[in-house]
């Protein structure tokens, strides 16, 4: 009995062997991936005797043919790296109406700088004009900016506050230059302007650096320009009466500003 039992134990010892090597086989190794037909056929050779064919690139734009413009200029000629050229230089054969522009140009450059207090550059806007007129002609009326520069201080001066009007300068500024014309008085603005105990501004400390507002200065420029609102005669303007009154200016502030005309009346056109 034992012998049959020990028999049997071999035979299931004998069966159970092969499926414990299949079950370790399959646990050590795995099926690798598919790989695709493409992928795996190699890539065929070229015959003999022919070329690989090229590979197909995207047409791409050429460049321009166009010449680049040189970063260096061209050197000037000797003469004119000697001397820079000049406004005039620009307006050589240039239409009228340029020519004119530019006397306007110069005329703004001189209001421009009487405003800011600077006379370097408002004497030379001044010459610059003066010059432009005599080379062609124009027939434009110069103006000295020193003229232009002390006229707008003195209405500044006497009539600058910022509730006055233009109409008031105007006034003022053409009582100054009434007396240029004058044969009873000085014959320059500067000499008018500084002639002793007439204007009492002038005499103050803080006259000679005073800088003129743009609507004094503009004021000044329609003066020397021909505008006028009075008669010649009018050569006196006071807080109160110096002779036959031609007009009065009221003012809550200043009180009242009489202009009036000279006593020798045959002095005057």
């Amino acid at each position: 009995m034992k012998r049959i039992l020990s028999l049997g134990l071999v035979f299931l010892l004998w069966a159970a062997l092969p499926c414990q090597a299949m079950a370790e086989g399959g646990a050590a190794s795995e099926p690798s991936p598919a790989i695709s037909p493409e992928a795996a056929s190699p890539s065929p050779s070229p015959s003999p005797g022919k070329a690989p064919a090229a590979e197909t690139l995207p047409e791409l734009p050429l460049p321009d043919a166009s010449p680049l413009p040189s970063a260096v200029p061209s050197a000037l000629p000797a003469a004119q790296a000697e001397k820079a050229p000049s406004i005039f230089d620009f307006l050589e054969g240039s239409s009228a109406t340029m020519e004119v522009d530019m006397i306007a140009y110069y005329l703004g450059e001189m209001t421009a700088a009487a405003a800011e207090g600077d006379t370097e550059a408002g004497r030379e806007a001044e010459a610059n004009r003066n010059a432009l007129i005599d080379k062609k002609d124009s027939g434009e009326e110069k103006i000295s900016f020193d003229d232009l520069y002390l006229l707008s201080k003195l209405i500044y001066a006497e009539a600058g506050s910022d509730w006055l009007s233009n109409d008031f300068r105007l006034c003022v500024g053409e009582v100054v230059l009434n007396r240029v014309a004058s044969p009873e008085f000085p014959d320059t603005i500067y000499d008018v302007i500084y002639q002793k105990n007439q204007y009492s501004s002038v005499s103050s400390p803080g006259f000679s650096t005073l800088v003129p507002s743009r609507d004094c200065v503009d004021v000044a420029l329609r003066l020397l320009q021909g505008e006028r609102q009075m008669v010649p005669s009018v050569v006196f303007q006071s807080n109160y009466a110096q002779g036959e009154i031609f007009s009065i200016h009221e003012d809550l502030r200043l009180g009242a500003t009489y202009f009036c005309v000279s006593s020798n009346l045959d002095l005057y056109p």
